[in-house]
């Protein structure tokens, strides 16, 4: 992989944000110029023309034997190896425009349910990229009253005759405050991406943002096709029902749920714009419940070694309310621990 980061000027690095080994780090590259392009949009900024134009200026850096160029936010995080796996499922030789909208309705009605959303980052194959760049500034011209880049980019592809191809692992992530629910029921996809990490609660316990982030990313580093997995079992002793997302979060409900309610999405978080349409959600949800002590225990990931057994992670409770519980109750768990072989995943199996 090779990448740019763009900026609209050059940066003032001061001797503490130097490193001695900064071949780990993208190349910065600063935009051009886009004053003369045409802004109307009340609300917005016209540096929606300078990011959109970063699709341009990518290609004109002339790399060799590219396949796709993938583009993100500068609060975008991806997972490389489940990028490279997503994007080897089709031909980088053909036309493809790859991403995801938003999970909220209003954001999608807004904007455009056929848009990759750049905060999810979203994926161009090369030759679609190369005729993209060509015509992009004449193209624009026509779009001054679009809000941000990505309705530009989307704008100039649809004039293209190309669609989006929605691929389910890119996040946009529009919520506020604590996103549980998504993580601990995500699609029976790789992880793409994630979005808006400094708009939301830290995802682990006690954790800051960074250090949660890190914490994620040391699981998936051991499995990264396996990452926040979703698999579900039934204990007919105490008729308990287990939910593994793996390398994040294991929930133990005290009785056996129906699987489509297990995949549902509890409604943990908050929405993304406060109005009578900000609640609505494009995928299947379901009410998160107020009180801890009716709630599902959950436990966290704590740990995650290899050895001759696979991959073993360690799952504990990182909060602690005071419930009443009998003998069969899982809140007397105190830790959860899971064996699992690497998957290795073909492109077959994520079509």
């Amino acid at each position: 992989m090779r990448g740019c980061v763009f900026l609209e000027k050059i940066p003032h690095f001061s001797s503490n944000d130097t490193n001695d080994d900064e071949s780990f780090l993208p190349q910065i590259c600063i935009s051009e110029d886009t004053s003369n392009f045409r802004y109307t949009h009340k609300g917005g900024t016209s540096s929606a023309i300078r990011v959109a134009r970063v699709v341009l200026e990518t290609v004109r850096l002339n790399y060799t034997n590219v396949r796709w160029f993938v583009f993100g936010d500068d609060d975008t995080i991806f997972f490389p190896e489940n990028l490279v796996m997503t994007l080897s499922k089709y031909d980088h030789g053909f036309w493809y425009y790859i991403g995801t909208n938003s999970e909220s309705f209003m954001q999608n009605k807004f904007f455009s349910y056929e848009m990759a959303f750049g905060g999810a980052g979203f994926a161009i194959s090369y030759p679609l990229a190369k005729v993209l760049a060509k015509v992009f500034d004449s193209c624009i011209e026509r779009y001054p009253h679009l809000y941000g880049s990505d309705g530009r980019i989307h704008a100039c592809l649809s004039e293209l005759g190309v669609g989006l191809t929605r691929e389910p692992g890119f996040h946009q992530m529009d919520f506020h405050k604590n996103v549980f629910g998504m993580l601990a029921a995500h699609p029976i996809r790789p992880l793409v991406s994630m979005h808006h990490m400094e708009e939301i609660d830290p995802i682990f316990p006690n954790m800051t943002t960074v250090k949660a982030l890190e914490h994620l990313y040391n699981a998936a580093s051991f499995d990264p096709h396996r990452i926040l997995q979703q698999t579900v079992c039934y204990d007919s002793w105490f008729s308990w029902t287990v939910s593994v997302s793996w390398g994040y979060a294991v929930q133990v409900f005290d009785k056996h749920v129906l699987l489509p309610n297990v995949q549902r999405v509890q409604e943990s978080y908050a929405p993304w714009k406060s109005s009578h349409l900000g609640g609505l959600y494009d995928f299947d949800t379901k009410k998160y419940e107020p009180d801890p002590c009716r709630r599902q225990l959950v436990f966290f990931l704590d740990k995650v070694s290899s050895g001759i057994n696979g991959t073993e992670t360690i799952y504990k409770k990182k909060t602690f309310e005071k419930c009443k519980f009998d003998r069969s109750s899982p809140r007397r768990l105190k830790k959860i621990r899971v064996l699992s072989n690497k998957l290795v995943l073909n492109k077959q199996q994520v079509s």
